[in-house]
């Protein structure tokens, strides 16, 4: 007898790295179809605090890294995955508001992991170009430059060597200089 799922819910995975979209159905039990494949999902965790992802039968190591609201990062066999869930009303808003956004000449430039601040660049009031490095994060041992990405004044520098911050933490604020 084939058992069919009896309640679903639409939801999209929006990968914010790339802007990509997953379409994928929640059904009961722990099921969920992306396109014709149906998966069986579920998250484990050992006594020894770790958590697991099983997919069909195969476990996958998992890091909650960060959760805001619907937004995640994840790590998942040591990669990084950011991504929010969105029912398709919700990512329609999302789109509307993020192209409303990009009228503005504002440009928030935030962290885009935890670190340590080794250099800052700029000061208020320096113009820059797409490709500029901006600031120095060191973040696992490694330093990071943080780029601008457009042609842009720096309206306010927010922090300074040897500030620590957290993923999102405001850096810089810039102005388009179009």
């Amino acid at each position: 007898m084939n058992k069919q799922n009896t309640t679903q819910k639409q939801l999209v995975a929006l990968d914010l790295d790339n802007s990509k979209e997953y379409e994928f159905l929640i059904g009961d039990n722990d099921t969920y179809t992306i396109g014709d494949k149906e998966l069986n999902a579920h998250l484990e965790e050992t006594p020894d605090g770790f958590t697991f992802m099983n997919v069909n039968g195969v476990s996958y190591p998992v890091e909650i890294v960060a959760q805001k609201q619907n937004e995640y990062e994840i790590l998942i066999n040591g990669i990084s995955y950011c991504f929010s869930v969105e029912t398709p009303f919700s990512l329609q808003r999302r789109k509307i508001l993020s192209s409303q956004a990009n009228e503005s000449s504002t440009i928030l430039l935030k962290a885009p992991m935890p670190g340590k601040i080794l250099d800052v660049l700029v000061k208020t009031g320096d113009t820059v170009k797409a490709g500029d490095t901006l600031v120095i994060l060191e973040a696992m041992k490694m330093q990071n430059a943080i780029l601008a990405s457009t042609k842009a004044i720096v309206k306010k520098v927010v922090v300074k060597v040897g500030d620590t911050t957290s993923k999102s933490d405001l850096l810089i604020e810039l102005e388009k200089d179009n």
